[in-house]
């Protein structure tokens, strides 16, 4: 009695040692797919794909029916270089955001995998965007005594655009995180679970 008592008593005992750090977090009785709050994240995952093509059209549509006024707050009357490289990294969220809803609500696991390339390309796009603005203003507050004073607020509002897409980036990574959770716990470390269950 006393030998099956103690040999009940260890077995718990290695197989929590043994089990992964994934399953300490997990409330007993629960299913592999909604198991504890960082596996269901597709609500989560949703709402930052209709907050990717809200925002990113609702700019799109600023930038082309106010192109004229954006290349001249950032001194690019010329060139349109601003409003140009803005749309396109607009268009590239607002089509991230779609391809997003789609992945999200087919659950496709290797379309994922194209979104999260495709919004890797489209943060760089944010951030080198966000980087040139404020590299370009803080040339212009370099040369600051052969600018006229009419002058100073637009370059005072060039360098407030720069620091907004900077934020914007950062927001944008803060969501590219959330999903790249979700695709980890939902199909990657779901497949390794289920290929543990079925080895053992």
């Amino acid at each position: 009695m006393t030998d099956e008592y103690s040999s009940k008593r260890r077995t718990p005992s290695l197989s929590s040692a043994a089990s992964p750090l994934h399953f300490a977090l997990h409330r007993p009785g629960c299913q592999l797919e909604s198991c504890c709050g960082v596996c269901n994240l597709f609500p989560g995952v949703i709402l930052i794909a209709f907050s990717q093509v809200l925002v990113g059209a609702v700019l799109l549509t600023l930038v082309l029916t106010h192109g004229e006024q954006y290349d001249e707050l950032h001194n690019t009357q010329q060139t349109q270089l601003m409003s140009a490289a803005t749309g396109v990294v607009l268009s590239g969220v607002t089509g991230a955001g779609f391809l997003l809803l789609a992945v999200a609500l087919t659950e496709n696991c290797r379309a994922m995998v194209v979104y999260l390339l495709v919004a890797s390309m489209v943060w760089l796009g944010i951030v080198s965007l966000a980087t040139f603005k404020i590299t370009t203003s803080c040339v212009k507050f370099g040369q600051a005594p052969k600018v006229k004073d009419d002058m100073h607020s637009m370059i005072n509002l060039a360098c407030v655009s720069g620091l907004f897409t900077f934020l914007g980036a950062v927001v944008y990574l803060f969501s590219f995180v959330v999903v790249f959770s979700f695709y980890h716990f939902r199909y990657v470390r779901r497949a390794i679970l289920l290929h543990e269950a079925e080895c053992t």
